[in-house]
C-alpha cells in the first residue's frame, strides 16, 4: 500500500506507514530517497510494534549513513540497485544486505537456483533462481568502490551551494535533511 512522504525529506511519513498497516502487511519498504536515509529510528520501532519486517530500498544510498551506521548496519535487509544511472553502476543488477545469518541463508538460497553453496547433487530446497552476480561485474564494482567515498565528500560539500541556488527558483523546493542522516550520498 502506497503511503505519503516528509515533503522536507521526501522520504516515507511514519505517520503515514503508521496508519495504513492492517492484519495483512507483512513489510514495510522505506525507499532513502536521493540519499537521503528514511527515519529508520521510527520506522525500526513502527515494524516492531506491528511484528513486521522492514525491507530497505537503499538503491539511492550508496555510502549513506544513519546515525553513525552504515547501510546494511540498521538491523533489516537493504536492497541496493547497480543499474547505469545509480553510484556504482555496473549497467545492471544489484546486492542485497542482511542483518543476519538465517535471513543471509535464505537470500542465498534463492538467488541460487534454491541450492545451497554446499550443493554439488543439484538439490533445490526451495524455488529460486539465478540472480548470482558475474565475476567481471563484481570487479566493476569493487574498483567504485575506492571512490565512493572521495566522491560522496566532494557531493556533501557542493550540496548547500546547489540547494542554495535551487531555491532561488520560484517553485523549486531542495531535498531537506535529517541531521541523522550524517552522510548523504545526494543522488541525482
Amino acid at each position: 500500500i502506497p503511503v505519503d512522504v516528509d515533503p522536507e525529506t521526501y522520504c516515507i511519513d511514519v505517520a503515514a506507514a503508521a496508519e495504513a498497516i492492517s492484519s495483512r502487511t507483512k513489510v514495510i519498504m522505506p525507499v532513502h530517497m536521493a540519499g537521503q536515509v528514511a527515519d529508520m529510528d521510527a520506522l525500526n520501532k513502527l515494524a516492531a510494534d506491528a511484528s513486521v519486517a522492514i525491507l530497505q530500498d537503499a538503491a539511492h544510498a550508496h555510502g549513506a549513513r544513519w546515525n553513525g551506521r552504515r547501510m546494511g548496519e540498521l538491523d533489516s535487509i537493504a536492497a541496493f540497485s547497480f543499474q547505469n544511472g545509480k553510484l556504482m553502476t555496473a549497467g545492471e543488477g544489484g546486492a542485497v544486505l542482511f542483518p543476519d545469518d538465517e535471513s543471509y541463508q535464505d537470500g542465498f538460497l534463492r538467488h541460487s537456483c534454491g541450492r545451497p553453496p554446499t550443493d554439488r547433487l543439484y538439490f533445490h530446497q526451495t524455488s529460486g533462481s539465478n540472480f548470482r552476480m558475474n565475476e567481471f561485474t563484481a570487479s566493476v564494482l569493487r574498483a567504485q568502490l575506492a571512490r565512493l567515498g572521495e566522491q560522496i565528500d566532494t557531493r556533501e560539500r557542493r550540496w548547500p551551494v546547489l540547494a542554495r541556488l535551487l531555491a532561488e527558483i520560484p517553485g523549486v523546493v531542495p531535498q531537506g535533511r535529517d541531521d541523522r542522516c550524517d552522510r548523504n550520498p545526494h543522488y541525482m
